[in-house]
């Protein structure tokens, strides 16, 4: 089989060769080292005003900042709080609350700084109120509804849940 010429060569030129065979790929020499499997992958990237979930016990308290719209509201932060029902597929929902940004603020600063205890009570609304307590064994939030005066729910944070990052992302959120 002959190959056509090549469309705008001058008459009379030769017609190249093409290689039969396929191009051999060069496996790149790397200088990075390769991670280990036992090593924890890297944090993934969160977009901002994306809401964290904090899980422990059967609970799930959902942090989401609501971002100020000029001349229409201020920056806000509420904070839901469910509950997964053992065989039940569906959350139940227990309460909320919302916090101004000044009240966010001075809460999440004090998650970051490692402050126990701190109180998170609605100020803008709410059916519940958080107190986030450094105990003997682990970190704990309670949650206590808001004509009662004890403990309804305690919500135990693991390890693997890091608060002052969670905060220093919400009070980013905030515009702190």
């Amino acid at each position: 089989m002959t190959l056509a010429p090549i469309r705008g060569a001058p008459p009379g030129a030769p017609i190249p060769d093409f290689p039969v065979d396929e191009p051999k790929a060069k496996t790149a020499q790397s200088g990075a080292a390769t991670v280990p499997d036992d090593q924890p992958e890297a944090p993934r990237f969160r977009q901002p005003h994306t809401p964290i979930e904090v899980r422990g016990n059967g609970i799930v308290l959902t942090f989401r900042v609501i971002p100020e719209l000029p001349a229409i509201s201020r920056a806000s932060m509420t904070i839901h709080v469910t509950a997964q029902q053992a065989g039940s597929s569906s959350p139940c929902t227990l309460g909320f609350l919302r916090m101004s940004a000044a009240h966010s603020r001075t809460f999440l600063a004090g998650l970051r700084n490692g402050c126990s205890p701190i109180v998170a009570a609605g100020d803008e609304n709410g059916t519940v109120q958080l107190e986030y307590e450094i105990t003997e064994s682990q970190p704990v939030m309670l949650v206590r509804q808001l004509a009662q005066r004890h403990t309804t729910h305690r919500c135990v944070i693991g390890e693997e849940i890091d608060l002052k990052t969670m905060a220093a992302e919400l009070l980013a959120d905030l515009g702190a």
